[in-house]
C-alpha cells in the first residue's frame, strides 16, 4: 500500500501540545515525555485476539470562557510511518463488512492521507455530532480527560489498527462511522495522533440552579492536532507467544496453572492464583527492575468486554516487598504476583497484589475463559533516586505484554 504526504510540515506538530484559539490537546498516557516509545505486542493471527492500546487525551481551555464539547465530537486519528508518510485509511465500507464478518479480508483500496480525507469527513461528523447529548462543559483551567482505545488485530493476513473517532464512553454501539482503520506492518514503529474537530462548539448553556440561559461564544473552527505518541509494534518471541523481547530484555507473563477451580462459597475458602512477570536479561549488562507502582492489569471476558478493577490504594504505605530486582547478564528476575480467587458475599473476586500493600480486585466473575494483560512501565523520573544508589543500569520504558488465558471452572 502506498501512502501520501499530509499537507503541512511534520515538524510543526512535534511539540507536546499545539494550541489554537486558546485550546490545546495533548497525549498524557502513554506520556510521550516519560515513555518516548511504548512497546505493544502483535497479537496472534487468530479470530478474536487483539492488543488494546488505550490513549488518554487532555483538552485544556486557556480562554476566559467556558465552552461546550459534544461527547460525540470527532477526533480524527492519523497514523504516521517512520518514513514520515501518513498511513492510508481503509475504506469505511470494507471496514464495516470486516467488523461484521471478522474473517473477511479488507479491500486494500484506500483514500489518501488527512488532506485528502477532509472533504469526506462531513458524513461521519454529521452522523456523530447532530445527535442529542448532554454536552460537556470545558471550564477555563479545568482540563477534560478523554479516553480512546485502539485495537491491533489481524484480518486474515492483514494487520489492522482500528482507532475510534469518539471517546470510549460515547461508544454505545458498533458503528463503522465511529472507527477508522489503518493497515500497519509488523516490527515497525508508528506515530499516532488525534486531530480534534473544533467546529460546532457553540451551544446555549443552561444553568441548572437559576435556569438562566447564556450563549457560549464559538471557540473557533478547524482541525486542532494533538501531540504524537509512538507505537512500537513487536512480534512475540517465536518460541513463546506469551513473551516479548525488546532491546535484549525479554518479558513474559507466567501463569503455570491457568485452570482455576472456583472455591466453595464458604468463609475462608479461596483458590491460589500463581502469577508472575519474568524479566530475562539477554544482554551483557546487569539491570535493575523496579516493581513498585509499575504494573497495570487488564482482564477481558470471553465476550470481549473489559472488567474494571478496583484497588485499595489507601494501603500503599504498608507495602513491604522489594522495590526493585536485580537481573545479572543471562539471568532473570521474577516479579511475584500470586493472587487469590475467593467470594465476597455472592460475588466471586480475583485479587492480585499491587506490590504496594494493596490489591487489584476484579469483581463478579463467573465460570469461563478470561484474558489477562499486563503493562510494565517505569519512567526515568521515577527511578532517579534508585540510579543514585546502585551501580547497575536501571531499566526504564513501557512494555505491554501479550495476553494470557485463565479458565475458571467449578
Amino acid at each position: 500500500m502506498t501512502s501520501s504526504e499530509c499537507d503541512g510540515s511534520r515538524e510543526s506538530f512535534d511539540s507536546n501540545a499545539v494550541e489554537a484559539n486558546g485550546i490545546f490537546i495533548e497525549v498524557t498516557n502513554p506520556s510521550p515525555r516519560f515513555y518516548p516509545t511504548p512497546v505493544f505486542p502483535i497479537p496472534k493471527n487468530l479470530l478474536g485476539t487483539h492488543t488494546s492500546i488505550q490513549v488518554t487525551l487532555r483538552i485544556i481551555n486557556n480562554t476566559s470562557t467556558s465552552f461546550r464539547l459534544n461527547p460525540s465530537q470527532t477526533f480524527i486519528p492519523e497514523v504516521w510511518a517512520s518514513d514520515r508518510q501518513t498511513r492510508q485509511r481503509l475504506r469505511d465500507i470494507d471496514c464495516l463488512a470486516a467488523s461484521t464478518h471478522p474473517n473477511r479480508p479488507f479491500d486494500r483500496e484506500a483514500t489518501s492521507g488527512l488532506a485528502g480525507l477532509r472533504p469526506n469527513l462531513a458524513p461521519a461528523i454529521e452522523h456523530n455530532e447532530t445527535r442529542n447529548f448532554d454536552w460537556w462543559e470545558i471550564k477555563p483551567e479545568l482540563p477534560r480527560i478523554i479516553f480512546l482505545t485502539a485495537l491491533l488485530y489481524w484480518d486474515n493476513n492483514l494487520l489492522v489498527l482500528k482507532v475510534p473517532t469518539i471517546p470510549d464512553n460515547s461508544l454505545s454501539s458498533i458503528d463503522h462511522n465511529n472507527f477508522w482503520y489503518f493497515e500497519v506492518l509488523p516490527e515497525q514503529t508508528y506515530q499516532l495522533r488525534f486531530v480534534f474537530n473544533t467546529d460546532r462548539n457553540t451551544t446555549p448553556v443552561s444553568q441548572s440552579d437559576t435556569k438562566e440561559v447564556r450563549t457560549v461564544p464559538e471557540t473557533g473552527s478547524g482541525l486542532l492536532p494533538s501531540s504524537f505518541v509512538n507505537l512500537r509494534l513487536v512480534m512475540p518471541v517465536s518460541s513463546d507467544s506469551s513473551a516479548i523481547e525488546v532491546d535484549g530484555i525479554q518479558f513474559k507473563t507466567e501463569m503455570p496453572e491457568p485452570v482455576l477451580t472456583i472455591p466453595p462459597n464458604l468463609p475462608g475458602n479461596q483458590t491460589t492464583v500463581k502469577l508472575g512477570i519474568r524479566a530475562t536479561n539477554n544482554t551483557s549488562t546487569a539491570f535493575r527492575f523496579q516493581q513498585l507502582d509499575s504494573l497495570d492489569l487488564t482482564l477481558i471476558g470471553d465476550d470481549g468486554k473489559e472488567i474494571k478493577w478496583r484497588s485499595d490504594l489507601m494501603r500503599s504505605w504498608v507495602g513491604k516487598g522489594p522495590n526493585y530486582y536485580l537481573a545479572p547478564p543471562r539471568d532473570s528476575a521474577l516479579f511475584v504476583l500470586d493472587g487469590t480467587l475467593s467470594w465476597h458475599g455472592n460475588r466471586l473476586i480475583l485479587a492480585i497484589p499491587n506490590q504496594a500493600g494493596g490489591f487489584y480486585y476484579f469483581y463478579d466473575l463467573k465460570p469461563g475463559t478470561y484474558h489477562l494483560g499486563v503493562i510494565y512501565h517505569v519512567s526515568a523520573l521515577s527511578v532517579t533516586n534508585l540510579k543514585e544508589q546502585v551501580l547497575e543500569k536501571v531499566w526504564t520504558g513501557w512494555i505491554t505484554l501479550p495476553f494470557v488465558d485463565l479458565h475458571l471452572v467449578n
